[in-house]
């Protein structure tokens, strides 16, 4: 493997070394599977990508409730 030296801010920094930590990971490995993610074009997943075991799962909610959320949700939380 060739080395790569990078600067990066404070925060940054801190970010990586406590997500080595709480991975069990070195920071490089971390590092790595980013550029690598970023060559082959893969975003981070979007929240719906991390929910959507769940999204609409609601049962005999109205299939257009999305769309019309004041129609449905009027009076809600008064």
């Amino acid at each position: 493997m060739k080395t790569l030296t990078l600067k990066v801010d404070a925060g940054l920094a801190n970010w990586l070394e406590t997500e080595a930590k709480r991975l069990g990971r070195t920071k490089s490995q971390i590092a790595r599977e980013a550029l690598e993610r970023g060559r082959q074009g893969k975003a981070a997943p979007s929240v719906h990508d991390l929910m959507k075991d769940v999204c609409g799962s609601i049962k005999g909610a109205p299939r257009d409730m999305a769309r019309n959320m004041k129609k449905y949700m009027k009076g809600f939380g008064k």
